[in-house]
């Protein structure tokens, strides 16, 4: 560090010099040291090749993440919360660490796929975690995957439902997808949307979806929103009250 000798203070850089004032108010120069990696170094540098085959892996989740998020977009756009982009990622990246097949940094979600395990991952999956699926809902519920048919019997609609406030009625539905994520297709099967008063009386709940391609990877998943009524109008909640969960895969 060189100290400098002027009238005045200088205070800043000039071209690869910088100029301060240190604690015992002396006015000093010291040239800028050499920061950060460049391209080149981090190419070649084998200390960089974990982090290299970390960030390929990673893309390749990312994107495939996006269509993941699309396969029930009618209901995850009306429930999710702030983590749910970066959960999906995490999901295929766990998916993806189930392929054993290519070295690390050549991994794909579609080899992972093949894990039966893997598949499982999906199975309690919540596009919102502040309002899971086992907290929301309190009875217990069947799902028929020979007929594509969800129950709940005997559902009592205000002690089996944890509602939020200002909430008066509830909607359930379910989704049946089939995903090709080797072609990065999918179908969608609905059922009809239920709306329950909060008052009703106990009554068996029953729904049922289209079957979806059985040859892709399948899913089904369960929505519960809630709404209240504003004179003649049903207006939402905010999606952060609502839950969606996928409930089975195969």
């Amino acid at each position: 560090m060189a100290r400098v000798i002027a009238p005045f203070k200088i205070v800043g850089t000039i071209d690869d010099i910088n100029f301060y004032i240190e604690q015992n108010k002396i006015n000093r120069a010291r040239k800028k040291g050499k920061t950060g990696v460049s391209k080149e170094e981090f190419k070649r540098n084998p200390v960089f090749t974990k982090v290299k085959n970390h960030g390929k892996e990673f893309g390749r989740c990312a994107t495939k993440a996006i269509l993941f998020r699309h396969l029930t977009y009618h209901f995850n756009n009306r429930a999710k919360d702030g983590s749910f982009a970066g959960r999906c990622n995490k999901l295929l990246l766990d998916v993806l660490y189930e392929d054993n097949v290519n070295p690390e940094g050549e991994r794909t979600v579609e080899k992972g796929m093949e894990s039966e395990e893997a598949r499982q991952y999906f199975v309690g999956f919540e596009g919102n975690i502040l309002r899971p699926l086992k907290t929301v809902l309190k009875s217990k519920w069947y799902w028929n995957p020979e007929n594509n048919e969800f129950k709940i019997n005997k559902f009592n609609p205000s002690r089996h439902i944890d509602w939020p406030e200002k909430a008066e009625q509830v909607h359930i539905a379910i989704a049946r997808t089939s995903w090709n994520f080797i072609d990065n297709k999918f179908t969608t099967e609905y059922s009809e949307e239920i709306l329950i008063e909060k008052q009703e009386k106990t009554a068996n709940l029953l729904l049922n979806t289209k079957t979806a391609n059985e040859n892709d990877f399948n899913m089904v998943y369960l929505f519960i929103g809630f709404s209240f009524k504003d004179r003649k109008r049903t207006k939402e909640l905010k999606r952060s009250n609502n839950t969606v969960t996928i409930i089975w895969a195969k």
